[in-house]
């Protein structure tokens, strides 16, 4: 490679000098031809001239008005002529000789046209035209037969002259004049002389000189260009050439030391060249196979119709690959993996054959011990499978059976409860109850809803974990979802001597959410940082940032003052049935409020977040990404206390279904006293029967009974063709939202859970039988202000008990204990239980408390 770049820099500098050298060879040439064509005009201009003298010399010489006579000395010698012109006026007339015209010419040429011509001779009778050096030896020239001298003379800073000498001879016309000089006719007498500038001629060959530059310097660069191309291909040509030189030695040295076997055959089959490997697979030394065919390595399991086909897809494709048997030097048959190709040259006929083996005989016995650890294999999976399959049938068994006892502890749970938390309620409205009684029933109604809330808790859990719970997103503003929840926590953190604030500034007016859970973690969140807070408040704070697309970034956190919580506990509190504190500190409640928060952010796409010091306070934090919309439409619905119904719309028949005597019996009290008709039945299989004899118009049926249930009643009642077919609302104790689907899949027109709520029960009522019950209402509070009329002076006028009872059950936060202690002032005061009605029913609880002088605000 070395040798290629030196080569064209010679060449380089070899082309470079020949261009150079015809630049040199050019520029002469143009500078000759200059000096022939001054030469041309020279000797032209001189042949002119002496045409003139000969002219002159043949008429015996011009005679010239004297007045223009040139200053020649020798024309004072010459003949002058005196006359007078037609007017009278004398002149006077020389005679030039023909030597006075040609100078008096030649003076002319010099002064207008820069042509200097002049005559010389050896023998002078006119001092001026003395020879020069030049002029001397050019006279000689000429006296030695030349027809003329030239020269040309360099001038400093220009290109030079040129000139010119040719011979002046004696002639008999000037023998008149020149006798004296003693020359002969045809004798040199002397030289005419001129002096051109060569500068006009060489500029004329400046453009052809230009043009000549121009293409020996595109010749030039074109020549380098071609070397230069010429040594890059040579170069790249000796490096594919060095490049494929080294990389059959590196194939050679490869495949002299790879392990497979590889052996190298002409176009007939002939053996050229083995590897190593190869004499040490077969056995034969690289002499012993070189020249010979392969098929001296065959073992005789294959027929002809294998090395056929081999030789044709070769021939063909140009490459074939499988597994032959062949034989080693020693005889021994063995499987090797083969692999055959086929090298064509450029006239696509095939040059040389590689073939590439490897001896397969340790994979085939590790293919033969594979195939049957895999047959074993295969039977262990299967039993394994059989097991786990087993398994699998065993946990669905066991979660079915988690979530049937769940579903009957529910039932069996809320039957009972239905009953103690409904007769509670009513017991509690008696007035002929006595205080002690009361408050048994306080006790009975309380200890029934925190069972409930147990029973909630747990079933709330198990739905979760089981993935039976789904989001219900609705629009919803969150300023009014924020405003309940604080409201509902308010008046039990003031109760306990605390502050509740809510810091939500710059909230969307809608957005698309969970209210129900949302609502139940924000209650969760609230309620623990009250629980665990003795001095300080209760922080609920959301700061809103817009996230583009219609979307905004709820970032929720619920701070307080409290105790705080252990390091080591932080993880801890979020386990089921976990609670932070000591067990001193401990307080009542099923430990699932944060484990059921948690698992509902989870599905909302949020994660719970916690910091605490203990002895400082705790902040639960966590962020939404909410789909904002307008404001959605305010929600409709009855509020107050039913407290009767108009008569016209008395004496609606309604069947109550159930295997509970004490439910029978609630539902009667509950709806006897509103004018309803009421009629039992204890089983399904009654209800086609009391049907056909009551004709009910609505039926309140058990789902679960001992000999037919609900559901089953009712298709019965459908599919029978009755006459009557009053509307169904199932009542049932189990808690599962699937439940209230098949129930209204089956056909029912409706579903309530036990423990019954009062004000659920009277709006499915309104909505099944078309009733309006009439409601105590108050005005409500705007803006959550006070009515300006109430004051604690108004209820000065409660007696001490009930005084006592409606301040229990304001503090506990109790909406149905608040409505029943004000349905018993009602009988006393109806206004005043109307107005604080209201209050109640806005849970305006802060203004409530400070009406009844409740301490801590």
């Amino acid at each position: 490679m070395f040798g290629n770049r030196v080569t064209a820099v010679l060449a380089a500098i070899i082309w470079t000098l020949v261009v150079i050298a015809s630049l040199w060879s050019q520029r002469g040439q143009l500078d000759r031809t200059a000096e022939a064509m001054a030469r041309t005009d020279a000797v032209t201009n001189l042949k002119k001239d002496m045409a003139i003298r000969k002219w002159a010399a043949s008429v015996g010489g011009v005679f010239i008005n004297a007045d223009h006579v040139p200053p020649i000395e020798t024309l004072e010698e010459q003949e002058h002529l005196s006359g007078e012109k037609m007017d009278g006026t004398p002149f006077s007339l020389v005679a030039l000789t023909p030597i006075h015209i040609l100078e008096a010419v030649q003076k002319v040429s010099d002064k207008e046209y820069g042509i200097k011509e002049r005559l010389t001779s050896q023998q002078l009778r006119n001092r001026n035209n003395a020879p020069d050096d030049w002029e001397a030896k050019a006279l000689k020239t000429l006296e030695n037969g030349a027809p003329m001298a030239t020269e040309a003379v360099p001038r400093k800073g220009s290109h030079g002259l040129m000139r010119v000498m040719i011979p002046m001879r004696m002639e008999k016309e000037c023998l008149e004049c020149h006798r004296d000089t003693l020359i002969p006719v045809g004798g040199l007498r002397g030289g005419a002389v001129i002096s051109i500038d060569l500068n006009t001629y060489r500029n004329v060959q400046e453009p052809t000189w230009r043009s000549i530059q121009y293409w020996h310097f595109g010749i030039w660069f074109l020549g380098l260009a071609t070397i230069s191309t010429f040594s890059f291909f040579a170069r790249r040509r000796a490096l594919e050439q060095e490049r494929q030189s080294e990389e059959r030695r590196e194939n050679e040295l490869a495949f002299s030391a790879m392990a497979e076997g590889a052996i190298i055959t002409d176009a007939e089959g002939t053996i050229l060249w083995v590897n190593d490997a190869f004499c040490t697979i077969y056995g034969f030394t690289r002499d012993e196979v070189i020249g010979k065919n392969p098929r001296i390595l065959k073992s005789g399991r294959h027929d002809d119709t294998v090395y056929r086909d081999l030789w044709q897809q070769l021939k063909t494709v140009g490459h074939w690959r499988g597994e032959l048997w062949n034989r080693r030097k020693s005889g021994e048959i063995f499987p090797e993996e083969i692999s055959i190709r086929a090298l064509r040259g450029q006239d696509g006929r095939i040059r040389r054959f590689i073939s590439i083996f490897s001896d397969i005989t340790a994979r085939k016995q590790a293919d033969d011990e594979l195939r049957k650890y895999r047959e074993h294999l295969e039977e262990l999976v299967r039993q394994r499978t059989e097991e786990l399959t087993v398994a699998r049938d065993q946990a669905e068994a066991a979660n079915r059976s988690k979530t049937v006892f769940l579903a009957n502890m529910s039932h069996e749970l809320r039957t009972p409860l239905n009953a103690v938390i409904g007769f509670s309620q009513l017991m509690d409205k008696d007035p002929a109850l006595s205080e002690k009684q009361r408050h048994n029933a306080e006790v009975i109604q309380r200890s029934g809803h925190h069972l409930l809330t147990l029973i909630n808790d747990v079933l709330e859990l198990s739905k979760i974990e089981s993935g039976k719970m789904r989001l219900m997103e609705e629009e919803t503003s969150p300023a009014e979802l924020l405003h309940e929840v604080a409201d509902m926590m308010r008046g039990r953190a003031e109760q306990n001597g605390l502050t509740l604030v809510l810091e939500a500034p710059d909230l969307p007016p809608g957005a698309l959410l969970d209210t129900v859970k949302l609502r139940q973690v924000l209650l969760n969140l609230l309620s623990n940082a009250v629980k665990f807070t003795r001095h300080g408040g209760v922080v609920l704070r959301v700061k809103t940032q817009a996230a583009g697309e219609g979307k905004a970034r709820l970032e929720f956190s619920v701070s307080d003052t409290g105790i705080g919580i252990a390091p080591e506990d932080l993880h801890r509190i979020f386990e089921p049935f976990e609670q932070a504190g000591t067990p001193s500190a401990n307080q009542a409640g099923t430990g699932l409020g944060l484990t059921i928060s948690r698992q509902y952010l989870h599905m909302m796409g949020s994660e719970l977040a916690v910091e605490s010091t203990p002895g400082q306070g705790t902040s639960f934090m966590f962020t939404l990404l909410v789909q904002t919309c307008d404001t959605p439409a305010a929600r409709q619905g009855a509020h107050g206390r039913v407290i009767g119904l108009e008569a016209a719309e008395r004496g609606k028949r309604i069947l109550v279904v159930d295997d509970n005597p004490e439910t029978r019996l609630l539902f009667r009290d509950l709806l006897e006293p509103f004018g309803f008709e009421i009629a039992e039945a204890e089983d399904g299989s009654q209800v086609k029967e009391r049907v056909d004899s009551f004709q009910p118009e609505l039926i309140l049926m058990d789902w679960r009974m001992p000999q037919m249930d609900g559901l089953e009643a009712m298709r019965r009642l459908r599919a029978g063709g009755n006459a009557c077919q009053p509307r169904v609302v199932i009542l049932t104790a189990y808690a599962f939202e699937e439940n209230r689907q098949e129930a209204l899949a089956a056909g029912a027109d409706d579903f309530m859970r036990k423990p019954v709520n009062e004000a659920e029960l009277y709006a499915v009522l309104e909505k099944q039988l078309g009733v309006h019950f009439m409601r105590e209402t108050g005005t409500p509070h705007q803006g959550g202000q006070k009515q300006a009329e109430l004051s604690a002076a108004d209820l000065a006028c409660l007696s001490v008990q009930a005084r006592a009872r409606l301040t229990e059950a304001v503090r506990e936060l109790n909406p149905a204990k608040i409505a029943a202690e004000l349905a018993q002032i009602r009988a006393e005061n109806p206004e005043l239980a109307a107005r604080l009605l209201a209050l109640a029913e806005n849970m305006q609880y802060r203004q409530f408390w400070q009406l009844l002088g409740i301490a801590g605000i």
